[in-house]
This record gives structure tokens, sequence and C-alpha cells, in this order.
């Protein structure tokens, strides 16, 4: 038996069959997508979620009062966003009697807080239980902040809330109304 002769014939052999293995090779594809589905959040300040609008002085009542809530909502939005406020009534009702004051006596006025980015517009917005646009963006951002302001000076400058207290009431009266911000895409 020849030995190199053999040697020779194997090497060869598996030359070819690697030649042909590289040969029967396959191919697949996948496509790959990135999706960006809509996402959007909004809270209010947990400190903030009672605001109250205090009728104290002479003063209050003959020019009105208006509290300003820094860093008040905060926003997540992975696009363009609009904010929207809604009172939950037509009225603000009065706790423990029947009479009410209309919410169309507060303004809501949203504005720039410490992070809000660089896109967002504000519309001054009468309180009404229809929802109105207060902010607007073309861009979205994560944790954005943004003031609000809830003004009832016109209400106060017409004297509107001489004889709103009522004396069995205690120490205060107090109307209340639910007011919600929704946040949708833009």
């Amino acid at each position: 038996m020849n030995i190199p002769i053999t040697l020779t014939t194997l090497l060869v052999c598996q030359i070819f069959l690697a030649e042909h293995a590289g040969a029967q090779s396959h191919t697949a594809a996948v496509t790959v997508n990135i999706r960006f589905l809509p996402v959007q959040t909004i809270t209010v300040q947990t400190s903030q979620q009672t605001t109250d609008l205090v009728y104290a002085t002479p003063e209050d009542y003959e020019n009105g009062v208006a509290i300003n809530q820094d860093d008040h909502l905060t926003v997540f939005s992975s696009g363009g966003f609009q904010v929207t406020v809604a009172g939950g009534y037509a009225g603000f009702s009065r706790s423990g009697g029947s009479e009410t004051i209309p919410v169309s006596d507060v303004i809501v006025r949203a504005g720039d807080g410490s992070n809000s980015g660089t896109h967002a517009r504000y519309t001054e917005a009468t309180l009404s239980a229809t929802s109105v646009p207060i902010i607007e963006s073309e861009g979205g951002g994560r944790n954005l902040k943004y003031n609000v302001t809830y003004d009832n000076r016109i209400a106060g400058l017409a004297q509107k809330y001489i004889d709103k207290y009522v004396s069995s009431d205690g120490v205060e009266t107090v109307y209340s109304t639910n007011v919600t911000y929704t946040i949708t895409t833009r």
C-alpha cells in the first residue's frame, strides 16, 4: 500500500467536499422594524392636587384672586401633543348647600415651568364643562413641567362674591369643582 498516494487522495477528496459543501449554503432574511406608538402621560403635582382661591381680605373681594402653581403639570409625550382643561361640572357647588358659582368665573393659564421644552404654545382658557386646549406642542419630551395659574380676578372685580359667605357654614363657605387635564396626540 502506498501511503503518500492515499494521503494525497484523501486531501483531494477533502478539498472537493469542502468546495461542494460551500455551494450548498442557504441564506434567509428578516425584516426588523422599529415601531413607535403614541405614549402620553400627564400628572398634577401631588402637593397641588387641591388648589384654593381664598377670599380673606377686603382687597380680595374688591380685586379678585389668582394663584400660580409652579410646575403644576408634568407631561411625557412620545411626539406632538395637546393638553386640554375642563371643569367637572358647569359650576362650583357649595359644600352643604345647593348654590353654585359658574366655572366660567375662573380663567386657566398655562406657561413655562422649570422644564417646558421649546415647542409649547399656550392658550388662555375660560374654564368650562367642555375641554378647552391650553398647551400645544409639535414635539414631545419627557418630564416636561408647566406652570398653571387659576385666575378669578374678573369675577372678583365685578364683586360677584359679596354675600357668598354663609354664616351657618362655620369658619368658611367652600365652593368646589373638579378640574380635569387631558393629553392627546397631535
